[in-house]
């Protein structure tokens, strides 16, 4: 018998050991009946013991077999857990100094963000290629802790075992409305401002719900219960939707520097501004902080050129004024709308 155990003939034994039936561990493994026994057989006879007791009708352990059978058990347990560690740690010595670099990014980040990187990356390392993915923050989580993601640009809040994130920019909320009537003019409103309307979900109750949470609570707090009629898994099926009178839809104003010309986005003064987070394992900080910083430098130099992104937003010193139109009733029915 060799010093190294053969893995195949214990995937056999196991198989069977679990089953207590030749035909249905062989199916399991998708090899023959007669072939995995033949190698059973073998096996027990270069081991010198019996591992099972076989008759006509029935197969069990004998009390060799299961004592032989709970400690591979138990050393193949310990193999997989060697393996899997080994294989994080060389990943993590590939990785230190990469020549490519994964970033994902939510549907509803801004664009802005992703032409920063893109010119960071030719100003910065032109040895280092930064791939772009685009994965729901729910997804983008998971992926970043799996390591198929090196890092992800979202929005607070993250609260993640594992993760950590850093600022690198702001945002706010604003409601894509149609240009015409109700909305024409006014360039910020109030969240109850919107009352009657119809709201299409961007989908954050799904995919990132600690955000979804936050603004939820703060709508209510204002008398504006975030009752959703359809959810959009991305800014553009959502400016259709508004396109077509469903709703009003409520998104970072960075994702909306291309609306389509029957739309406008309207500033909501009294909801919190969005913070824009960079996150990555926090087992993986250096290249991860060096990156976060630059794009943060980066966007607060494009913030004194542009009122989109900043980091000193603040919401509240825009003094209210109320929307004639706000003063209007709306009929009830309204509400029963559906999207058609």
């Amino acid at each position: 018998m060799g010093t190294l155990p053969p893995l195949r003939k214990l995937q056999y034994v196991l198989a069977v050991a679990h089953a207590l039936h030749f035909r249905k561990a062989a199916e399991s493994l998708h090899v023959s009946q007669p072939a995995m026994s033949r190698q059973i057989k073998e096996y027990e006879i270069e081991l010198g013991f019996e591992i099972l007791h076989r008759d006509h009708h029935f197969v069990s352990l004998t009390k060799a077999g299961q004592y032989f059978v709970a400690g591979v058990e138990e050393i193949l347990g310990r193999l997989e857990n060697d393996f899997t560690e080994t294989v994080r740690r060389a990943r993590t010595i590939s990785r230190e100094n990469p020549s490519e670099y994964v970033i994902a990014h939510s549907p509803f980040a801004s664009m802005r963000i992703r032409r920063i990187v893109i010119d960071l990356q030719r100003k910065w390392s032109s040895d280092l290629l930064i791939r772009f993915r685009i994965l729901p923050t729910a997804e983008l989580l998971n992926a970043i802790e799996r390591e198929v993601v090196h890092a992800g640009i979202t929005y607070a809040p993250v609260d993640h075992v594992g993760i950590t994130s850093i600022p690198i920019g702001c945002d706010h909320w604003v409601a894509v409305v149609p240009a015409s009537g109700r909305f024409s003019k006014e360039p910020t409103a109030h969240i109850e401002d919107f009352s009657g309307e119809l709201i299409i979900s961007n989908g954050a109750d799904r995919t990132h719900p600690a955000l979804f949470h936050q603004l939820e609570m703060e709508c209510a707090a204002k008398g504006f219960p975030l009752e959703t009629i359809a959810e959009v898994t991305s800014p553009h099926e959502a400016f259709d939707l508004v396109e077509g009178n469903a709703g009003i839809v409520l998104l970072p104003a960075g994702v909306c520097a291309g609306l389509p010309p029957g739309l406008r986005a309207i500033r909501i003064v009294d909801i919190s501004p969005l913070q824009m987070v960079l996150i990555y394992r926090s087992d993986k900080p250096d290249f991860a902080r060096q990156f976060a910083e630059k794009i943060r430098a980066a966007v607060k130099a494009e913030a004194e050129n542009h009122s989109g992104l900043s980091d000193n937003i603040s919401v509240h010193s825009v003094l209210r004024k109320p929307l004639a139109s706000a003063q209007k009733t709306r009929p009830e029915q309204q509400r029963k709308r559906s999207v058609g």
